[in-house]
């Protein structure tokens, strides 16, 4: 994933029915039909995209963290469809620690279906297997059961509850913590 001067290199991961892969522009499109969403934003700490320009500039940021090495999402690609329906990935890496965090989203359309389990269980192994993490985690705002649910099935585990945890939309939300250690995966 890193090179010997510590920049990433995003691989693309492939699963049964998904591609996790780069971004690109001509994703553009793609990314506007989920993220304009609202229902999909409702538990997420981003507001709904509401025009085409913003789209652009998440994608132009993820397209400039990818050239300067930095972290970055995968685009989730439905292989039979062959569209972007939703993005995932590790939003923070604490190497010291062996210790990632992962965020996912998942148009409407998709939900229900196992694609968010199925994406984030890939980035779990990408994690232990060639990171070399100890620890990955992820966290939703608490009344987000569906979230909770895949990492669930994930096989991370609930940790607690993290109080007023972020402000999200002008609210401090409480969010659920959810982790697995490479102990744990290694038993699975």
């Amino acid at each position: 994933m890193t090179d010997k001067s510590g920049r990433i290199d995003l691989p693309t991961l492939e699963t049964e029915r998904l591609l996790l892969r780069r971004l690109r522009d001509s994703d553009l499109e793609d990314l506007f039909a989920f993220a304009s969403n609202p229902v999909v934003a409702d538990y997420l700490s981003w507001e709904p995209h509401r025009s085409y320009d913003d789209t652009q500039a998440f994608l132009r940021h993820v397209l400039q963290s990818y050239r300067k090495g930095d972290l970055a999402t995968w685009g989730i690609e439905h292989r039979e469809d062959r569209k972007v329906i939703g993005t995932a990935g590790f939003v923070t890496w604490y190497r010291h620690d062996a210790r990632a965090e992962i965020a996912y989203a998942i148009g409407r359309e998709y939900w229900e279906q196992g694609y968010a389990t199925e994406a984030v269980s890939a980035i779990i192994v990408y994690g232990f297997e060639t990171m070399q993490l100890n620890r990955i985690e992820a966290r939703c705002i608490v009344d987000n059961v569906a979230s909770a649910r895949v990492m669930e099935k994930a096989r991370m585990r609930y940790e607690g509850t993290l109080r007023e945890h972020m402000l999200v939309k002008g609210t401090h939300r409480n969010f659920h913590m959810y982790s697995i250690l490479k102990r744990e995966y290694k038993v699975l």
